[in-house]
C-alpha cells in the first residue's frame, strides 16, 4: 500500500544519512514525498509531465542523493492531484 511520509532519514541526503550531515530543504512545490512500488501503469499525459514539467525535474533534482529514489519519485507524482498531475491519484 502506498503512504505518505516524510521519515526521519529522509530530513538527510543519503550519503550523509551516518554522519548526519547537512539537512534537506522540503520537498520542492509542496509535494508530499510518498513511498511505493516501482512497478506501475501511468497514462501517457503522465510520463509527459515527469519528463518534461519544471516541477518534475526539480522533484527528480531534490531526489538526486536519497536512498531508493525509484520507489519515491514516480509515487510522490502519482499522489499529487493538487498539483495538476494528469493521471495521479485521486483517491477510491
Amino acid at each position: 500500500m502506498d503512504r505518505h511520509y516524510y521519515p526521519s532519514w529522509f530530513q538527510y541526503s543519503w550519503p550523509e544519512f551516518r554522519i548526519r550531515g547537512k539537512r534537506k530543504r522540503p520537498a520542492p512545490h509542496g509535494f508530499v514525498v510518498s513511498k511505493g512500488s516501482t512497478h506501475m501503469a501511468v497514462t501517457h499525459q503522465f510520463v509527459e509531465f515527469a519528463l518534461n514539467d519544471r516541477r518534475a525535474q526539480d522533484l527528480l533534482h531534490w531526489m538526486s542523493n536519497i536512498n531508493v529514489p525509484d520507489e519515491h519519485f514516480f509515487q510522490t507524482l502519482s499522489h499529487s492531484p493538487q498539483l495538476g498531475v494528469p493521471g495521479s491519484y485521486k483517491g477510491c
